[in-house]
Order: structure tokens, then sequence, then C-alpha cells
């Protein structure tokens, strides 16, 4: 099933980037981060990152290492999509990137040995994982980047069998999980099951950790290669990650019909309030998926405008609700999109697949019916309810009997 959603959604999605894939790549890494025992603030990181472009802050460490991930999975994502094969210095870019260029073991293969998980005695006698000695890393690597290169076989499977083999190897001294998650991304492009964007399947093994940390365990089989004990130990990591990626694929489905909803919802509250598809403050409504949180010095830069024009859009869109104004650190004044802010926060939930489905309304007309979703799924669409502000409640509708992230029950 999962080969088969895949390859329908390979289809379906073209080279040109999507406007979901801000908000994919980060779901992606924040997710990544998550299973690390990393767990920032979606609205945190967002801000961290305007702090960082915008400012040349540095944010806090915890929101630091979060929009490291981002970064690195983007370079794996670079790498695939260049065309040139797999090389260890590639895999060593990534885990640099990881980890930044200040940090002394950024890119650099271990020299000694390593292990993962241990107990009370913090040795590798009692460790869930004891990775192979350093002299043997090396080599370990070179066969490991020739199987990625060759091209052959399922898909998934070779995924799998990739990132369970990388993992085994735990090549560097820290950084391996989140390394091995964005070599999936990798290859997830290179066997051109995605062309653009992230696939968030960091979402689905996040909600399956220890499993999944099983799983990796189990395939760490001592046999000859064609015992049968082999395959039988493959099996369930193969079968976990398969899963993952249906969920992922149909979680990168949902977050996409999310953007494409919320910007129909502006374009009709823009039209609604007269504003001209040729002026500065509807482009910046277009650029709003990819640039969410931004000031009147980074829209002028953005759409090659005038500052004047670019304050004067900043506070039309502001006037309809659609941006807001925060602060990104010290003295920082930033302007934000609420709805893609919620949308982030969403996305790095446990189970936020099943509020994301939204339907877009093809007219200003439509725009109340479809905020308030559809009976049949008993969840979907946008809540809707009124603010404080009295402005519609921007949030996924929840279920019957539930509350959107705003606090606002359900009838």
């Amino acid at each position: 099933m999962a080969t088969d959603r895949c390859a329908d959604l390979a289809k379906t999605t073209s080279t040109q980037a999507v406007a979901s894939e801000w908000l994919l790549d980060r779901a992606e890494s924040i997710a990544s981060s998550t299973i690390e025992e990393i767990r920032p603030s979606p609205r945190r990181v967002a801000r961290a990152e305007t702090q960082i472009s915008l400012f040349g802050q540095q944010p806090a460490d915890i929101e630091m290492q979060a929009l490291r991930n981002v970064a690195a999975t983007q370079r794996a994502i670079d790498l695939a999509t260049s065309g040139a094969d797999l090389t260890v210095a590639g895999l060593c870019d990534v885990h640099a990137t990881l980890m930044g260029e200040q940090d002394p073991i950024a890119g650099q293969i271990r020299d000694h040995q390593n292990w993962v998980g241990s107990g009370a005695f913090g040795g590798p006698l009692d460790a869930r994982h004891v990775g192979p000695p350093p002299e043997f890393v090396n080599e370990l690597l070179d066969d490991l980047v020739e199987f990625i290169n060759e091209k052959d076989g399922i898909p998934i499977v070779r995924v799998a069998i990739a990132h369970a083999q990388f993992e085994t190897i735990h090549p560097f001294p820290d950084g391996n999980g989140r390394t091995g998650r964005a070599l999936i991304q990798y290859m997830y492009v290179r066997e051109e099951v995605m062309s653009n964007g992230a696939l968030p399947v960091s979402s689905s093994l996040m909600l399956n950790k220890e499993r999944y940390f099983d799983a990796l365990d189990g395939f760490r089989v001592v046999c000859a290669p064609d015992d049968p004990e082999r395959s039988k130990a493959y099996q369930p990591w193969i079968e976990l990650l398969a899963q993952a990626t249906d969920h992922a694929c149909v979680l990168r489905r949902r977050l996409t019909k999310h953007v494409e909803a919320l910007s129909q919802r502006w374009t009709n509250q823009a039209r609604a309030a007269g504003i001209r598809t040729s002026s500065a403050a509807f482009r910046l409504l277009n650029a709003l998926p990819q640039h969410p949180v931004v000031t009147a010095e980074s829209a002028a830069e953005l759409l090659s405008i005038e500052q004047r024009t670019a304050q004067r859009a900043v506070a039309r869109l502001g006037d309809l609700g659609i941006l807001e104004q925060r602060s990104a650190g010290r003295r920082n004044r930033v302007f934000e999109c609420g709805d893609m802010m919620d949308a982030f926060t969403e996305s790095a939930r446990q189970q936020p697949a099943a509020n994301l489905t939204l339907a877009t309304p093809d007219d200003a007309t439509a725009t109340a019916t479809a905020a308030k979703g559809t009976a049949q799924d008993g969840g979907g669409g946008i809540c809707a309810a009124p603010t404080r502000r009295q402005r519609p409640c921007g949030h996924p509708r929840p279920r019957p009997g539930g509350k959107c992230p705003a606090g606002h029950r359900r009838s």
C-alpha cells in the first residue's frame, strides 16, 4: 500500500516548489528532533529563524538545534536533487550542517568506540547497541554509499536497509539518529518517491518511538548472509517504515490541502476588503506560506518594493487579522501569520493528521461553508468560532465534543 501511495503522490507532485514546502520541511525536522528528546516549540522555532535571518541574532540552544535539523534535512534533499551520487563526504556534510560549524565533531567520522542507551553503569556492557570498532567505520560507510547509489530494488525496502545500516554503523560521535533520518529524505528523492519538500515520516516514527528502536535493534541479527533468520529479522523494520511512509503521504496531502485552503481564505478576505490583486498587499499574501514571519524590511526585499509600500502592505494584512505583530527576541518586532503558525504547531502534535483536512472554497460566498467543515468526516475544516477580536478562528476544526487549540468547543 505504501509503495502505491508513494507512486501516486510522486505522479501528482510537480518539480516546482509547493506552497506547503516550508511547513513540510519543518514538520519533518521538528518530529526528528523530538525523537531525540529535543522538544522545541514550533512557534519559537519560526521566530528563532527570523532572529537569525532578519536580525543576525543567536536564538536559544534548543531552537538552534531544531533549525540546524531543518537545514540538515534540506541539505540532504539538495544533495539528492543535484543528481550526483552520494559520497561519504556528502554524509559528513549533512552531519556538519546538523551539528553546526562551531562543534568540533561536526562532519567528523568517529575515531573511538561508541554505544547507545547504556544502563545504570553507563558503559557498553549493558548498552542497547554498540557500534562497530572505529577502524571498520570508513570501510562500512563506503559499502553503504555503494548500496545507496545502486538504485536497484523496491524503494521502501532499500530505504529501510540503508537507514538501519547507517544507524548500525553509527559513524559519528553524536547526531546519528537525526542524520540517519535526513538520509531517509535523501533516498525518498533519490528513489523518486518525492520530487520536492520533505515527506514527514518522522511524525509517524515519533508516535512509534519504542517500536522504531526495537525494530532497528532486531535488524542487527548475527547470522550467515543466506540464513532465513536474516529476512525474518529485517521484516519488522521494513514493515514499520512502510507504515510510516504511508502515514507520511497522508499527512503531506493534508498539510498541503490545509495551506491551500488557508491561502484561498486569505484571498477571499482580501478581495472582500477591496484589495486589488496587483497590489503589494496581495502579492505579500501569496508569499506568506513560504514566509510566514516578516518585517516591513523583509517584505520590501521579498517583493522588490520600497519599504514605505511594504509597510502599508503589512498594515493592510494586519487590519484583516492575517498578520499579527509579535516579538522575536529582544526589541525585535515582527509580523506573524497566525494561521501558518497554528498549522506548524498542529503538525508537531502527536496526532496532527486528523485535524488538517480542509475543503478549499471556490469563492467568497463559499468561505463560511468551508469554515464549517463537513459533518461526514467528524472533523476537518476551519474552526471559525468568533475570537475576542470578533474574527473567525483559523485553527483546524475540532471533532464533535472536542476543542480546537484555542479552546473553542464544537457542539
